[in-house]
């Protein structure tokens, strides 16, 4: 058993010592580590499999509650046992009711102390013993689970003559068509040869051995019989068991047009992983292998790594993040191609490989994935977290002769979307450098320079409604691109490739320049009326941008506070600096707003929105869609807004769909509110904001 590690904070020497030998006398075997309150800000990193805070109470009330301020800091998760020389009464014991404060207990007798120390000890171990048979059973149930998904051998569950459940390969060795519900329906599939006709044909006779002839737990060769009069020769296994407190016969056939080939039947349960259901690292590996040796070996491979794994299961444990681990592991699983091989390559690392997809449709899916698991909240009623993904993509090619350089090409691309700040695609390049991700390119391409060439531009508006002081119509642009059909493109199908190819600056542009003359054309008339625009990281690192946006506020002499330049708020960690000259010039030389956008996950504090010189946030709108039923999300709106409000700056809800969702914000004091709940995006801006209301 591996010892238990105590810290006791604020213990002389001595007392650690009586402490020590009272813990031996009653035989608990913890190492007790003790720490100053000037250590404290080290011994978290120091001591990292700490089981226990032991917290000596000082003698007067205000030195206490300090201590405690920085003990919860530092030691929010663990439990806490107090010690204090003298025994505390009723209102005192009230001052430190806290949830991790386990007991309150005085120094002496010190055997009391210790049997208090043993108990949570106890008490962990029984949690652990019970997250590893809760662990257990759910990778038994995953194992079981992938074992009927996968493989080519059949699988039915028989009770009282009827089946209770069967897997698709079962069907297919009967020649059963897999859209016919066979469950709760007779087994026709066995009986004896002179009775059960099949379909009410008495001359049609089934040839296969009946059920209750089969031997139990012996495998046996026997004939098969298919529906349509097939028939072969393979070997049978027939057990009981329970299901629901009813005995079950459990057959499971052969299919003999199967091998253990990674190419055709996976009934090697050893290239499953077993807490996902998913393949593992090694049939990954063999199944490049196999494409590699081919005649004309092709693929594309992508590895994908959940970003800040390593924080997220500090924080929240073990159980927690299995949880997540195998959520992600399903949406990854439903967002992929039927034909493409997804594996579990390590704890939070994923491999996605396909020799069907073109390179293109491997990219889309992959764009896929990203989306969905952005538009996902991960955890349970105890915290729900937002995850994003870092996605490394290679392609075999002549340069590309080994799986081993296939993967690495590909975990290099991943490293460089990772430390680039994650939540994105990188292709690996061996000529150039890792690229971001291009998705249909040339197509894209074409499309974006003939929609610039043939003014086939256009821009959408979508409300952004105040929720009590109302003195501006706001207005969110969103840009789309017209077809040969004049239909709108959105920009989820080309803005990937914008940026790659350098056009988004083009776009960009465009975009300001037409909403300049919006606001123009909106003041002529006495309207006041202030524009939400989105801008890339790309366009604000090109100073030919700002001479644009100088040249334009020059030219139609507007209020430039109505123009709001909308930055994704993951630029704070990628682009800082650059990301503060921008602001600096557009706010003090030019006069405009600033909007981060996508805020909810990351802290937001008073020296950032100080430092960025910030006039609203827009909270993602992953928060609206959840938020009537999640406490957690109503919370952390709750404080962002308690930070906005010291600095002024205002709050914009995204995504608002319902009214309960809209009444829901204003109680909690969002400043105001964007969503398809008050008006879709328009090319028309009549909105009734209710100014004069």
């Amino acid at each position: 058993m591996t010892k238990r590690t105590v810290l006791t904070l604020n213990f002389s020497i001595e007392e650690n010592k009586v402490l020590d030998l009272a813990l031996a006398s009653i035989g608990v075997d913890v190492v007790l580590t003790p720490t100053s309150i000037a250590q404290l800000n080290s011994a978290k990193k120091t001591f990292a499999n700490i089981n226990l805070v032991l917290v000596k109470l000082h003698d007067t009330e205000l030195k206490n509650t300090e201590l405690l301020e920085k003990v919860k800091q530092h030691f929010f998760h663990f439990p806490l046992i107090l010690v204090s020389n003298n025994e505390l009464d009723p209102q005192e014991s009230s001052r430190y009711d806290v949830e991790n404060i386990i007991d309150i207990r005085t120094f002496n007798p010190s055997f009391l102390v210790a049997k208090s120390i043993s108990r949570e000890i106890k008490c962990q171990q029984n949690k652990y013993q019970l997250h590893q048979v809760s662990s257990q059973f759910k990778n038994e149930s995953y194992r079981f689970d992938s074992f009927l998904k996968h493989t080519e051998d059949g699988v039915a569950l028989i009770h009282d003559g009827q089946y209770w459940a069967t897997n698709s390969a079962y069907k297919r060795i009967f020649n059963i068509p897999a859209d016919e519900n066979i469950i709760c329906s007779p087994v026709l599939e066995f009986s004896s040869p002179t009775a059960c006709p099949i379909g009410g044909n008495l001359s049609k006779r089934n040839l296969n051995t009946s059920l209750e002839s089969l031997p139990d737990e012996t495998v046996l060769s026997v004939l098969i019989q298919t529906r349509d009069d097939d028939s072969f020769i393979t070997t049978i296994y027939k057990t009981h068991c329970f299901v629901n407190d009813k005995l079950c016969t459990q057959v499971l056939i052969h299919n003999p047009d199967a091998w253990s080939n990674v190419e055709k039947g996976f009934t090697d349960l050893r290239t499953f992983d077993h807490e996902t259901g998913l393949y593992n690292k090694r049939f990954s590996i063999e199944y490049i292998d196999r494409e590699m040796v081919s005649d004309e070996p092709h693929g594309s491979l992508a590895i994908i790594l959940i970003d800040d794994f390593r924080n997220i299961r500090e924080q929240h444990g073990i159980t927690y993040t299995d949880d997540v681990v195998r959520s992600v592991a399903n949406i990854i699983n439903e967002s992929s191609i039927s034909n493409e091989i997804l594996a579990r390559y390590g704890d939070a690392v994923f491999t996605l490989f396909s020799d069907k997809l073109n390179r293109s449709d491997f990219l889309i899916n992959c764009q896929q994935i990203l989306t969905n698991v952005n538009n996902m909240l991960f955890g349970d009623d105890s915290q729900y977290i937002k995850l994003t993904l870092s996605i490394g993509v290679s392609f075999i090619d002549p340069r590309v002769t080994t799986s081993k350089q296939l993967i690495s090409q590909a975990d290099k691309a991943c490293d460089n979307a990772c430390s680039n700040g994650g939540n994105q695609i990188h292709v690996f390049d061996s000529v150039t450098t890792p690229l971001t991700v291009i998705i249909d390119e040339e197509n894209n391409t074409r499309l974006i320079r003939d929609a610039l060439e043939q003014n086939r531009l256009h821009s959408m508006y979508q409300p952004i409604v105040e929720l009590s002081q109302k003195s501006t119509e706001n207005y969110a642009v969103l840009l789309r691109i017209l077809d040969g059909n004049n239909a709108h493109i959105a920009p989820d199908h080309f803005i990937l490739t914008a940026e790659k190819t350098g056009y988004i600056n083009q776009l960009d542009e465009w975009v300001l320049k037409n909403t300049v003359k919006q606001i123009r054309e909106a003041s002529r008339q006495g309207i006041k009326r202030r524009f939400f625009i989105s801008i890339s990281n790309a366009t604000y690192r090109n100073d030919s941008f700002m001479e644009t946006l100088v040249s334009e506020l020059t030219l139609h002499n507007i209020d430039a506070s109505l123009l709001v330049f909308q930055i994704s708020f993951s630029d704070v960690k990628t682009e800082p600096t650059i990301l503060k000259n921008f602001i600096n010039l557009v706010k003090k030389e030019c006069g405009c707003q600033i909007a981060f956008d996508q805020i909810g996950f990351s802290q937001i504090t008073d020296k950032m929105l100080k430092e960025y010189c910030v006039d609203y946030l827009k909270i993602d709108g992953t928060f609206s869609q959840n938020l009537i039923n999640n406490k957690e999300s109503q919370d952390i709106i709750k404080n962002i807004i308690e930070v906005t409000r010291r600095n002024n700056v205002k709050t914009i809800a995204k995504s608002v769909e319902n009214a309960n969702t809209l009444a829901l914000l204003w109680n909690i004091g969002i400043d105001a509110a964007q969503g398809y709940f008050l008006q879709e995006p328009s090319d028309m801006m009549r909105f009734d904001f209710g100014l004069n209301s």
